[in-house]
């Protein structure tokens, strides 16, 4: 049997338009503009205009892409990989509510994605084969075993909070989203949880004090050194739009969920102001720093992990 045309078109319309591909790039680079211009006038500087990265990534693309000749194979896929991650990863998000693609099991694969967006650019380092470009590279895979750990125990809360409650698909982002608008913040629940998922969130787009892959003073921008042109926009075109999914993951998983759009334009512009203040105040941190200081997280996620395990959620 065919579906109405009015059902393709409704379709291709989420795909491409909202809550798709054209949403998250345009709000994307908006976050990511304010954040600049929230972080300068905090310095007391005026700052770039918010659409800055807009004109950024015209730049970039519009540039030669020169490949070194020590390059390695993988050098011009990797960058695409990355890009490409941080979008399917974007789809599964509910926006406002509304996802892409959603269904049985998508938390998985939403983390699967994240991890893929990130170890695609750290091999780009890898394959530029320049010794900053390395050394980036094996700081950024340092910072993932970091935070991975904390990151999918804290993750497993929610998900075991929800396995109780009938009728709730608990590997699905938007069923967990949706069941805490219509009751209470998961955070409020699971605190300690909470506030560990939100903190590998800030190490998985390498927000100071968690920016060690890419410390310009030291490693020359680290893992895209190397790259130029339309490669160096696709690595920092999946580093900008990974910075807005995973602010969409916090809202869905933790920060009560969001109905409609303009509840999650709110909690989500919430917490891009707390990284813009984390992005000011904090120093970078030393890699064997990070190590620790993520695997300490990982036993305080686990504290509500057991409770959860032992104590089903009274809701």
């Amino acid at each position: 049997m065919f579906m109405p045309m009015t059902v393709y078109v409704s379709m291709l319309f989420e795909v491409l338009v909202y809550p798709g591909l054209l949403f998250i790039l345009v709000v994307s680079l908006l976050y990511s503009g304010i954040l600049r211009k929230l972080a300068a006038r905090m310095q007391n500087r005026m700052g770039p205009p918010i659409v800055q990265p807009v004109y950024d990534v015209i730049k970039w693309f519009s540039k030669e892409s020169i490949v070194p000749d020590e390059a390695r194979a993988g050098y011009n896929m990797w960058p695409v990989v990355g890009v490409v991650a941080c979008v399917v990863a974007g789809l599964m998000v509910p926006m406002g509510g509304a996802a892409v693609l959603d269904g049985a099991g998508g938390i998985i694969l939403l983390i699967y994605f994240l991890a893929l967006s990130s170890a695609a650019v750290y091999m780009a380092g890898f394959s530029s084969s320049n010794p900053f470009g390395v050394m980036g590279a094996i700081r950024g895979i340092t910072q993932m075993i970091a935070y991975e750990v904390p990151f999918i125990v804290s993750v497993l809360v929610p998900i075991i909070a929800l396995m109780g409650f009938g009728g709730v698909d608990y590997l699905s982002v938007s069923a967990i989203n949706g069941f805490q608008v219509n009751n209470v913040w998961l955070i409020q629940l699971y605190p300690l949880a909470g506030v560990v998922f939100l903190l590998t969130l800030v190490g998985k787009i390498e927000m100071p004090p968690f920016h060690t892959p890419g410390a310009h003073q030291e490693l020359a921008g680290g893992y895209s050194a190397e790259y130029s042109g339309a490669g160096l926009g696709m690595i920092e075109a999946a580093h900008i739009i990974k910075g807005f999914v995973v602010m969409g993951l916090a809202v869905a998983l933790f920060l009560g969920g969001a109905g409609t759009l303009p509840v999650f334009i709110a909690k989500t512009f919430g917490f891009l102001v707390v990284l813009t203040v984390l992005r000011v105040v904090m120093a970078r941190l030393r890699i064997d720093h990070i190590l620790e200081f993520y695997w300490l997280l990982a036993i305080v996620a686990g504290v509500d992990l057991i409770r959860v395990i032992l104590v089903p959620a009274g809701l």
